[in-house]
């Protein structure tokens, strides 16, 4: 378990950096091509990093729906995003993906305000959804990829969408129907909030949370530090979720973006951190998986 001073302060200032270079990344993969430049070709569906492919693994579970043929080179090149997975969660979400990052931008406060004032919204509750109905949203999706037979997941994927229309617009394709959709769950968003697109039904964060152990990296609670009053809990109201960290079933909705572990760190005394095995401690709370 970490726990140096100032560390998640730190790792936020890390995660914001990575944030803004993923952004400049994405756009600068095509201007590279344009200049004839191909060791990085692609966009966050696929991508091959000098002939290294990297494939979402949420596109891997629809060609298998698809198809129904396990194609193993396309399984391999999504090792990378799994093993990921496997260890930190869900961070590609929290750390990577510019659909998260442009909501971030909606949670300054000055657009904040803008927000409340046009459509008289109030932030709800904080609170942990049961993880059934996570899981009965990816299923749907599933199910419903499998019955049409149309690619359901590239449609509902908002890194795909946005990393592959920058590419587009840059290169001169134009654009695609792709941005109307885009379009639609952004404007959503900016008038419902509450991050429900990345909450319940991105098929992109739900494909990763498939490989979730009990050694994935998680946010724990310990009790007998923790010194906020009960109706006081600025963990809750930092997280971009609406989750409740010091709760129960916080996974697999949390994608680790520790935000709250960095109040926590700069509020009270550090009663929320992140660590990879559980303690048997029982004054510590884990935030295991629960159904």
């Amino acid at each position: 378990m970490f726990s140096k001073n100032n560390f998640y302060i730190k790792l936020n200032k890390y995660r914001k950096a990575m944030q803004v270079f993923s952004l400049l990344f994405l756009i600068a993969v095509p201007i590279l091509i344009l200049l004839d430049i191909r060791y990085i070709i692609g966009n966050l569906y696929s991508i091959s990093i000098w002939e290294i492919d990297i494939v979402d693994p949420s596109m891997v579970i629809q060609t298998i729906i698809l198809s129904k043929e396990f194609y193993i080179p396309l399984i391999i090149a999504a090792i990378i995003p799994i093993a990921l997975a496997l260890i930190f969660g869900r961070v590609f979400c929290s750390w990577m993906c510019p659909y998260n990052t442009l909501l971030e931008l909606l949670e300054l406060r000055s657009i904040k305000r803008i927000q409340r004032k046009l459509f008289k919204r109030k932030k709800s509750k904080n609170k942990n959804p049961r993880t059934y109905i996570y899981w009965t949203i990816f299923s749907v999706i599933i199910i419903s990829t499998l019955l049409i037979g149309l690619p359901i997941f590239t449609w509902f994927s908002m890194p795909g969408i946005i990393s592959s229309e920058i590419f587009a617009a840059i290169i001169g394709l134009g654009i695609g129907i792709d941005l109307l959709i885009f379009g639609i769950i952004f404007l959503s968003e900016v008038v419902l909030g509450n991050r429900y697109w990345c909450k319940y039904v991105c098929p992109v964060g739900a494909s990763l949370s498939l490989f979730r152990t009990k050694y994935t990296m998680k946010i724990t609670y310990n009790e007998s530090v923790c010194d906020c009053a009960a109706y006081a809990e600025p963990c809750a109201g930092n997280c971009p979720l609406n989750l409740r960290p010091k709760e129960k079933m916080l996974y697999p909705y949390c994608f680790n973006c520790g935000r709250c572990i960095k109040v926590c760190e700069q509020t009270g005394n550090q009663a929320l951190t992140f660590a990879f095995t559980d303690k048997d401690d029982k004054k510590e709370n884990i935030n295991n998986v629960e159904v």
